[in-house]
């Protein structure tokens, strides 16, 4: 491809008929015919690293400054390089998201259950249907695990998984959507067909600086959908953003209640435990039916009801969106059992928020005829905020609390537990006897596999599917489900 057809608003360099391999944003990747875009971020600025690009034979930099010493035509100078990087991506791929619906999952909590049974639900009415989680990325069955720590990519690398979709035949894709994601931009260029909502609760102001701003960057969904003549899906029982949501939304709208308002245009009555998941009612404007889950957890009533709107509004029949919720298997990190024959129950979430924790001991206490527990800690250089409040909650709930790392990256891991514990000891915890500060995860889970009884529950919150830890000297490998699994069995 060469320059003067990406059809950039900005204009073209100099040269337009500089051929085009790539659009890069890391200096590592950058070489002939790679186009490198400067984007500044939270700890470095992609400007100190034009010449290193330059150098390595990238035939142009799209930069917000001009950096000296090196030649100003071979800079192209934007207002913004994020937004150019996402129309150098979407035009470099053809635009893939004008080719097949698709349909961007939002919200605090819930984002990765909802978009996984969304994919779920339209593989058993389309067929081939593409998806991007925190978890995984999906081509029809094909799943490959998602490495990157990002649950939105960079525009760059959304725009090829689109094309991939598009190109293996997917006749829709289901877009996990980031405040980040779209805030830093990463999401532009994207034709939402549809916005789907679960909640807007309390997370990432480190980021965003206020409720108000996060809910912005949340609310931007909404409005790309209106824009794009889509749809929009919104949970009726988000006291906080549904009604502000409402007055932003399309006209093609369904809302949904898993509390069971019959204002809402889909509402669920009383889930039941079968097996290992839920069977529950539902009423929608298709018609009633009985949904049934093969994963626990009541919240997943709503991630479903959201689910099942979502593909209504794509007009795709219920009956068939309901036969694919019922074929989906529990999703990596989300409410996982690790089950070898031990008499207690051992569940790795990936419960990171106050809201997301609050549901997960919620649900385990009316499970748990013994003692329950929860190893889990709060991510450093993240919201502070929220570490008493996690504390206090997880006090109120549960029996056992082993507080320890989670991503501490460059603060002190010691100071992060202790502004948990305090919140825990604000709410009644006792030091030494339900309250344990452990800082190495590894033997949190110890302590808290050997020390369970029969009948006992032991939550691991908060690391769920990720495979690493962060730490100040970087990444390190890291597996909930296999550090829990090697600690029941020294047990037994």
């Amino acid at each position: 491809m060469k320059w003067s057809e990406l059809g950039l608003s900005f204009g073209p360099p100099a040269n337009g008929d500089v051929p085009v391999v790539a659009v890069v944003y890391d200096s590592r990747a950058a070489g002939p015919g790679r186009v490198f875009v400067a984007v500044p971020g939270q700890h470095a600025d992609g400007h100190r690293f034009v010449e290193d690009a330059l150098t390595s034979g990238s035939p142009v930099a799209v930069v917000e400054r001009f950096v000296e010493k090196v030649p100003r035509e071979l800079q192209l100078l934007v207002p913004d390089s994020r937004a150019a990087l996402a129309q150098l991506a979407a035009g470099f791929s053809h635009h893939p998201s004008r080719e097949i619906p698709v349909i961007g999952v939002t919200g605090t909590d819930g984002k990765t259950s909802t978009s996984t049974m969304l994919h779920a639900a339209l593989s058993a009415s389309l067929g081939l249907v593409g998806g991007l989680t925190t978890v995984d990325f999906r081509l029809g069955d094909s799943v490959e695990p998602n490495l990157s720590r990002q649950t939105t990519l960079e525009s760059p690398e959304i725009q090829q998984h689109l094309r991939r979709m598009v190109d293996a035949g997917c006749l829709a894709a289901v877009v996990e959507s980031t405040s980040h994601g779209l805030a830093l931009r990463r999401l532009d260029e994207i034709c939402f067909a549809g916005a789907v909502y679960t909640n807007i609760t309390h997370e990432h102001l480190d980021f965003h600086g206020s409720w108000e701003a996060y809910f912005e960057a949340k609310a931007q969904l909404v409005d790309r959908s209106s824009q794009a003549g889509g749809f929009a899906v919104l949970n009726f029982d988000d006291p906080l953003a549904f009604p502000r949501l409402r007055e932003r939304a399309p006209k093609r709208l369904l809302t949904y209640s898993a509390q069971g308002a019959p204002e809402a245009d889909l509402w669920a009555g009383p889930p039941a435990p079968e097996g290992s998941g839920l069977t529950f009612p539902v009423v929608t404007p298709a018609g009633e039916c009985r949904v049934q889950l093969q994963m626990a957890g009541r919240w997943n009533v709503g991630n479903a009801l959201a689910a099942l709107a979502a593909g209504l509004l794509l007009e795709q029949p219920l009956e068939l969106l309901v036969a694919g919720l019922a074929r989906l298997a529990a999703i990596p990190g989300r409410m996982e059992a690790v089950d070898l024959g031990q008499p207690f129950s051992v569940i790795v979430d990936y419960a990171h928020t106050p809201a997301a924790l609050t549901l997960a001991l919620y649900e385990l206490r009316g499970a748990t005829p013994g003692r329950l527990w929860v190893v889990f800690g709060s991510a450093g250089e993240r919201d502070r905020a929220k570490r008493p409040e996690m504390g206090r909650i997880a006090a109120q709930l549960a029996d056992q609390l082993v507080v320890t790392n989670e991503d501490p990256r460059g603060e002190d891991s010691a100071a992060i537990i202790d502004e948990i514990c305090q919140g825990a000891l604000s709410a009644g915890a006792v030091e030494g006897e339900n309250l344990l500060r452990v800082l190495d995860r590894r033997a949190a889970v110890e302590i808290a596999v050997r020390s369970a009884q029969p009948g006992d529950t032991v939550l691991l919150a908060g690391k769920g599917h990720e495979r690493s830890i962060l730490g100040p000297l970087g990444s390190e490998p890291w597996d909930e489900r296999g550090c829990a699994a090697a600690a029941i069995r020294r047990r037994l």
